[in-house]
């Protein structure tokens, strides 16, 4: 049984931005290539842009499970058979402390990437001693995204 495919129009991605209203990302060439696939888990808890990184992820190839809750992630991290290649996650806005969640996802996944989201700056975040891989400050673009996306799970 064969698999059937429609084509989907690229649509420009609007990135939420605090200071400056919204930051246009534009809509990537049909032709161009999917990147490679890989597992990622987003954790933020605005669920308009839970919703955004999974358009624009998804639609880059890559398989993409979202939470807006550290606690959901970290139980899904601990208990799925199927680990993410990386993880972001934003900085502010959650019940669980950055270092504690941080640290529980290291240690149920050694080998996890993880890159960082924050309005603030990578100063202002006072970024703890957690191991933390990459750091994209919002606002940012979808290329923005994909080009961190890809060099996080090069690393």
């Amino acid at each position: 049984m064969g698999v059937a495919f429609t084509a989907v129009k690229a649509v420009p991605i609007f990135w939420p931005s605090h200071s400056e209203g919204f930051v246009l990302s534009s809509p990537a060439s049909s032709a161009q290539r999917f990147d490679e696939a890989g597992s990622i888990y987003v954790v933020d808890n605005d669920e308009a842009l839970t919703e955004l990184y999974v358009i624009l992820l998804e639609a880059k190839g890559y398989r993409v499970r979202a939470f807006n809750d550290r606690a959901e992630a970290l139980a899904a991290l601990e208990n799925d058979s199927k680990r993410p290649d990386l993880l972001i996650m934003d900085y502010l806005g959650h019940l669980m402390p950055l270092d504690r969640f941080v640290h529980r996802s290291l240690a149920a996944h050694p080998t996890l990437r993880i890159l960082m989201a924050s309005g603030l700056s990578p100063a202002e975040a006072r970024l703890s001693s957690a191991r933390l891989g990459r750091f994209i400050q919002k606002p940012f673009t979808g290329e923005e995204l994909l080009k961190e996306v890809r060099a996080a799970l090069a690393a």
